[in-house]
C-alpha cells in the first residue's frame, strides 16, 4: 500500500540575487513559496513556486491561503503525479501554487517508489541534448556587453535580449548585441530572439517587428499584453515568429495556440506559470503534436528545488527549441540546497539525479532557516 501524506510545511522565501531587471520589474531577492510535504512512512518531498500578479494574478500572501484551503484536501489518496489537483478555483488561477504542491508530491512518491526494488527502473533513460539560453539586457548597457562577453567566453549559442528598459537603452543593447554576434548569427551558429514583456502596443508591434529582423532576430516574445486570441491575430501581421508567455497560462490557452494558423505563435511553458510537471509536460506534447516550437522557460531566481524540477521535465518531455533555467549561483547569491543546480560550460545540463536515483536535490537546513520563514503547518 502506498504511503499518504501526512503533513505538509508551507515557507516563504527570499534569496538575495544578483540584481535582475526586464521591462516588468527589478528583482535583487529572489522570493518564493516553498513547501515540504511528508508521507505516511517519513519519506518527504519539495516542491517550490514564484507567483507573479502580473502573470497568473497569484501572490506571495495568495499562494499559501490557497494551498491551505484549496490543494492540501485534495492532496489525500490522489494521483501520486497530481493529475487531479485543480488549476483553477471559482474562475481565478491557481496555477502557481498548485505547482508548489504537485512537485512536492512528485518528488516524494518518485523518491519513495525508487526504493522499492520492485518497482525500480532497470536504468535510467538517456538524458535530451540541451543548451541553456543566456538571458540578456540592463539599463546600463556596459554590463550586458560585460554579460555578453562571459557568455561567449563560456561558449554559450542561444541569446534572449530583454527589451522594454527605453528607447536609448533598448537600441544600445541591440548596437551592442549585433555587433558581438553578426557573424555567428550569419552562419547560423548562434541564435538571437528578443523578450518585450508586454512593453508595446499592437498597433506599433508589427513594425518594430520588421525592424527586428535586421539584426537576425529569430522571435519576439510577448510583445504586447492580452489573451490568446490577441496574440494570434497580431502574429498574422508580423513578419517574425511571437512567442507567447503571460498569454499562456491554461490548457486551454495552449489549445488555442496549436489550432492557431501558420504556427506563428511558439509557446513559453513554465513549471510555476502553468501549474508543475503534469500541466507543463501536456502542454509540450500538444505543442508537438501540433508542429508549434516551444521554449521550457523559468521564472526569474528559481532555487535548485525548481531546478531540478525542470530537469524532469525534460527528461519526460525530450529537447524544446530553446531552454531557460538552471541559472543557480550565476543569478542567485545562495541557495537552498547543498550542492546548486546550474547549466555547464556550453549551456549543457545534466540529468535530473544521478544512478543512486532520487532526490535530486538535498535541502540545506541551516540555508532554509536563513533565507526561509515557516508560515503554517499542515496535518492530517
Amino acid at each position: 500500500m502506498d504511503p499518504l501524506p501526512v503533513r505538509l510545511d508551507i515557507y516563504r522565501t527570499a534569496i538575495p540575487m544578483r540584481t535582475f531587471e526586464h521591462a516588468a520589474a527589478r528583482r535583487e531577492l529572489a522570493e518564493a513559496v516553498v513547501v515540504r510535504l511528508e508521507l505516511s512512512d517519513g519519506t518527504a518531498g519539495w516542491g517550490e513556486t514564484h507567483p507573479r500578479r502580473y502573470v497568473t494574478g497569484e501572490t506571495l500572501q495568495s499562494v499559501p491561503d490557497d494551498i491551505e484551503r484549496l490543494l492540501w484536501p485534495a492532496l489525500r489518496g490522489g494521483d501520486p503525479q497530481g493529475r487531479d489537483l485543480p488549476a483553477s478555483h471559482a474562475g481565478r488561477c491557481i496555477c502557481a501554487a498548485r505547482c508548489a504542491v504537485e512537485l512536492a508530491r512528485y518528488d516524494a512518491y518518485l523518491t519513495w517508489r525508487w526504493r522499492q526494488p520492485r518497482v525500480r527502473p532497470p536504468e535510467i533513460e538517456p538524458f535530451p541534448p540541451v543548451r541553456v539560453t543566456g538571458v540578456l539586457g540592463s539599463a546600463e548597457p556596459a554590463r550586458t556587453a560585460r554579460r555578453l562577453w562571459l557568455m561567449r567566453l563560456y561558449r554559450l549559442r542561444d541569446f534572449k535580449l530583454k527589451l522594454g528598459l527605453g528607447e536609448e537603452v533598448d537600441a544600445e543593447n541591440l548596437r551592442i548585441v549585433r555587433r558581438r554576434l553578426r557573424r555567428a548569427l550569419a552562419a547560423g551558429k548562434c541564435t538571437l530572439r528578443v523578450d518585450v514583456n508586454a512593453a508595446w502596443s499592437a498597433d506599433e508591434t508589427p513594425e518594430r517587428v520588421r525592424e527586428l529582423s535586421g539584426y537576425g532576430v529569430c522571435a519576439v516574445e510577448q510583445p504586447v499584453p492580452g489573451p490568446p486570441e490577441e496574440l494570434i491575430r497580431l502574429a498574422q501581421r508580423c513578419e517574425l515568429p511571437l512567442l507567447a508567455d503571460e498569454s499562456l497560462v491554461s490548457l486551454a490557452d495552449a489549445e488555442k495556440f496549436a489550432r492557431a494558423p501558420g504556427r506563428k505563435v511558439w509557446l513559453n511553458i513554465r513549471l510555476s506559470k502553468n501549474g508543475g510537471l503534469w500541466p507543463a509536460a501536456t502542454i509540450a506534447e500538444l505543442a508537438r503534436q501540433a508542429g508549434v516550437p516551444f521554449v521550457v522557460g523559468c521564472m526569474v531566481g528559481e532555487s535548485s528545488i525548481l531546478s531540478a524540477a525542470q530537469r524532469l521535465l525534460l527528461w519526460r518531455t525530450g529537447p524544446p527549441r530553446f531552454l531557460e533555467g538552471n541559472y543557480g549561483r550565476f543569478l542567485l547569491r545562495d541557495d537552498l540546497t547543498r550542492r546548486s543546480l546550474r547549466f555547464g560550460y556550453g549551456g549543457k545540463l545534466g540529468p535530473p539525479f544521478g544512478r543512486a536515483g532520487p532526490p535530486a536535490v538535498v535541502i540545506d537546513s541551516k540555508r532554509l532557516a536563513r533565507y526561509g520563514r515557516l508560515l503554517k503547518t499542515l496535518r492530517v
